[in-house]
């Protein structure tokens, strides 16, 4: 039983140092955690990543703290027209519009 968890304790240990995610390759680039790639349709390459759309209201009830520097969400708010591309500053702790439509 000693050796089983041992076992289980290494693989999960190694596995987590070379992994990484990828969506739409099966070889990730080494220097990506998350690596997206999109499909092919003939000659076509079509894809795209959503990024989280969130209301003004939303956006203030995110839980966010000093590790999440770099946070983006698109706020989309029917209510007061802002349509942003938003960043959280985690040293000024606010977040900032780095694109407005």
């Amino acid at each position: 039983m000693k050796k089983l968890i041992c076992l289980v304790l290494l693989f999960l240990f190694v596995n987590n140092i070379f992994s990484q995610v990828s969506i739409g390759t099966t070889s990730p680039s080494s220097a990506a955690v998350l690596h997206l790639k999109t499909s092919n349709f003939g000659k076509i390459k079509v894809g795209g990543f959503l990024l989280p759309v969130v209301t003004e209201v939303q956006q203030a009830l995110i839980p966010v703290n000093d590790s999440d520097d770099g946070l983006i969400v698109f706020v989309k708010d029917t209510v007061t027209g802002r349509w942003c591309l938003d960043i959280y500053d985690s040293k000024q702790k606010v977040w900032r519009s780095i694109q407005c439509a």
